[in-house]
């Protein structure tokens, strides 16, 4: 019987069985193998820079000549866009891209600049000397010029963004671009009301209109309807920022078509949703402190003005959501990690 077992164990062992689990071996070495060939590669793909390439940039200087710039990238915009700066003694340089006159980031690689025409533009301003002797006056200027490249760059969604997405994406369009456009209606009016004012400037007539705070604010630049369209504009916020979100936790084709339209422009579709919460107090608090102070206020400035610039609830608002969208997204991870290891066990 012995015998017999041993002979059947034997021949479970033959050369068939043999081979097979030498092919089986040979296999699970070659995949290792391969796997520890591909991590050097990697590091040294890493490691190793990227071999320079000669690019030619197309850029319209600020007395609107056409330009060739000569550059080497891996490089930076700045870098090339330099020497036309000192040469146009450009004091206060803006980069934009021609056509949909989004600002260029001047940190990117010049290689995103291939096929486009850059923009060198001088955005100082020439003052009023009203606003000499008159600081609401030189505060109202300077609102003026920041709420101008403010609007700019909400009206630079549409062509860098949201018109490419119309044809096959109509709905990401209404709902990630579509607030930013009617929020750039919001500052056009504005605009409009601010020019007006400095056409027709009456130093003792610039009085506050009947609004809250009446005998302390603005209120002929500040209606109450502009502040409303930013109430508006918190609600469809969420909303945007929830399906950039999932687009990227379901790492979607269109955040990679987002990323190529994008290329060297500063903004990107999240830091563009974010631009006029970031721009409310950076751009309207100086002229509302300087009103209160104009007007002898005595009260408590900073509480007044968080009330009109940075209202609590705004602010308990924009938390709220961005902690929900942490816990989502944590949550979606472990799920994931779960489901991952169930398929591994």
């Amino acid at each position: 019987m012995s015998l017999k077992m041993e002979f059947g164990a034997y021949k479970g062992t033959g050369p068939r069985v043999r081979m097979r689990r030498r092919a089986d071996l040979g296999r699970r070495l070659t995949r290792r193998l391969s796997l520890v060939a591909k991590v050097p590669a990697a590091l040294l793909n890493r490691a190793s820079p990227p071999e320079p390439r000669s690019v030619e940039i197309t850029a319209i200087a600020p007395d609107k000549s056409q330009l060739t710039l000569a550059a080497v990238s891996p490089g930076l915009v700045s870098s090339v866009v330099g020497p036309v700066l000192l040469k146009y003694r450009v004091c206060r340089p803006r980069l934009l891209l021609a056509g949909s006159r989004a600002e260029v980031d001047p940190g990117a690689d010049v290689v995103l600049l291939h096929g486009e025409i850059l923009l060198i533009e001088d955005s100082a301003r020439q003052y009023s000397p009203i606003g000499d002797t008159d600081r609401r006056y030189r505060a109202t200027e300077k609102l003026f010029n920041a709420e101008e490249e403010y609007r700019e760059c909400l009206y630079s969604a549409k062509e860098l963004y949201a018109r490419p997405l119309a044809r096959n994406y109509p709905d990401f369009r209404d709902v990630i671009f579509q607030p930013l456009a009617d929020l750039a209606k919001v500052s056009a009016e504005f605009s409009q009301r601010i020019e007006s004012t400095l056409e027709n400037w009456d130093g003792e007539a610039f009085k506050p209109a009947d609004v809250a705070f009446s005998s302390l604010l603005p209120g002929d630049l500040f209606p109450t309807s502009f502040w409303d369209a930013y109430w508006l504009y918190l609600v469809s916020y969420a909303e945007a920022r929830r399906t950039l979100e999932e687009l990227r936790a379901n790492e979607d084709p269109l955040l990679h078509f987002l990323r190529l339209r994008q290329a060297a422009a500063r903004h990107s579709p999240s830091s563009l949703l974010l631009l006029p919460a970031e721009s409310r107090k950076r751009v309207y608090a100086p002229l509302l402190t300087l009103t209160m102070r104009c007007n002898n206020y005595d009260g408590d400035e900073h509480k007044l003005l968080s009330a009109y610039v940075s209202p609590p609830l705004l602010v308990v608002v924009m938390l709220i959501v961005v902690v929900v969208e942490v816990v989502v997204m944590v949550v979606v991870g472990v799920v994931a990690l779960l489901l991952l290891q169930a398929r591994l066990l």
